[in-house]
């Protein structure tokens, strides 16, 4: 398996077989995230150094051409946000959909950048998906918990637009912070996201607060209720 375009393990296989991490560090913060430790880096300079990988553009030319894509698909990204301010600037998410496209992949993108995130929609077509990570349903609550994020109406909005260019849509409900708001989620999104995937919160004492089985069989009957194509994570399916 090529080195930029690799296959992830754990958790993070849920989500996509096949993923490009573009950029070191991201300036969304969110207080939860679990990447400054897997990537063996502090809290507060993951959060405030955000740079790009070394020559990861030339690198992911070269890996795309040498491990064609067979409409297999290609998450970014894991272990930062491809829409992160920093890519305003550099627009290096633009670059590497171009390039995983004229080789035969597909997108999918998770991010929390709202608006930020359409830029690259005129690349993507109804093989590609574009998703959202959604955690609260208000202001107050996103803002303490993911303070460089967009707020969560702007990312359900993105998600809008998206489905509305025949955009393939879904929502990563992970982490669940708080299980009720997380169940409206799904009632404000369910007209226009095709899957959902579904988690709880780790790696927060928090968790401990939270009944996961209520939780699980609550999202489940509503999502089932809805008609809507769902997967439950690994450590929420436990509960069941």
């Amino acid at each position: 398996m090529a080195k930029i375009i690799y296959e992830p393990s754990g958790r993070a296989k849920e989500y996509c077989d096949l993923a490009v991490n573009l950029y070191k560090g991201c300036s969304h913060a969110c207080k939860y995230c679990y990447a400054p430790s897997a990537t063996f880096t502090t809290r507060e300079d993951f959060n405030n150094h955000q740079e790009p990988r070394k020559n990861i553009i030339e690198k992911l030319r070269v890996d795309a051409q040498n491990n064609q894509g067979n409409g297999d698909h290609v998450l970014l990204s894991f272990t930062s946000d491809a829409y992160q301010h920093l890519d305003q600037e550099l627009q290096l998410t633009r670059q590497a959909i171009k390039i995983l496209k004229e080789n035969g992949y597909n997108i999918v993108i998770l991010t929390k950048a709202g608006e930020r995130a359409e830029r690259d929609f005129d690349l993507l077509d109804n093989n590609d998906f574009v998703g959202a990570t959604l955690t609260c349903d208000n202001e107050k609550d996103s803002l303490k918990w993911e303070p460089g994020a967009a707020l969560p109406e702007e990312r359900i909005e993105m998600i809008k637009k998206a489905k509305n260019k025949g955009i393939g849509t879904w929502v990563s409900l992970e982490p669940v912070i708080y299980p009720k708001q997380s169940l409206n989620l799904i009632d404000i999104t369910k007209d226009f996201v095709d899957l959902f995937k579904v988690g709880k919160l780790n790696y927060n004492k928090k968790a401990n607060e939270i009944d996961w089985t209520d939780f699980a069989h609550d999202a489940i009957d509503k999502l089932k209720r809805y008609d809507k194509q769902y997967y439950i994570k690994k450590d929420l399916r436990e509960y069941l």
